[in-house]
């Protein structure tokens, strides 16, 4: 079984992908640590300035990154992959998307204490979730013509505002079995 997990920052990717994986027995891979990874090793101690600022301008970052994804789609089967765009990379993936308001994502985000994230007020997570989801949308637009936010993109979208980590993964789990039944 192939995943795709996309969402915006503070969606519940990171822990999701986690439980899928362990439910299912699959790999996990996150795109995420690489982007944190490809951050530092530029000089960039906050994830949102990398990509607004640099990725912006540096094309070359998604397609290095992008090229990971679909290699890697093309050459495991059994795997959950967290990537915003994952779903375009490994096509014959079940494509998940959580959605969440950017206020409650801002929240998480805060309780996770990231180091990667400069935010240190509600405020700022909030201006920082919406740059960062506006850059990227705007970016896989325009590198590639993929609306992050069509979920005509996905088989599954849940909305994980109001929902537990353990709530999301039992709907998860229920409608990932209704598709792809043993």
């Amino acid at each position: 079984m192939k995943i795709t997990l996309a969402g915006a920052p503070g969606s519940g990717k990171s822990t999701l992908r986690k439980s899928l994986a362990e439910h299912y027995g699959l790999e996990v891979k996150a795109v995420g640590d690489f982007m944190r990874q490809a951050a530092q090793r530029h000089g960039y101690t906050d994830i949102t300035a990398f990509l607004c600022e640099y990725v912006t301008q540096h094309p070359e970052v998604d397609h290095q990154i992008d090229e990971e994804q679909r290699a890697y789609g093309a050459s495991h089967s059994h795997f959950v992959l967290d990537s915003h765009v994952g779903f375009h990379f490994v096509p014959d993936s079940l494509k998940i998307r959580l959605e969440c308001d950017v206020e409650e994502a801002a929240r998480r985000i805060l309780a996770a204490k990231r180091s990667t994230e400069a935010a240190g007020t509600f405020e700022q997570a909030v201006e920082a979730n919406r740059r960062r989801e506006e850059a990227m949308h705007a970016n896989f637009l325009r590198l590639y013509g993929v609306d992050i936010h069509d979920d005509r993109n996905f088989d599954i979208t849940v909305d994980t505002s109001s929902l537990s980590p353990d709530e999301v993964f039992a709907e998860l789990v229920r409608q990932i079995d209704a598709l792809s039944p043993a």
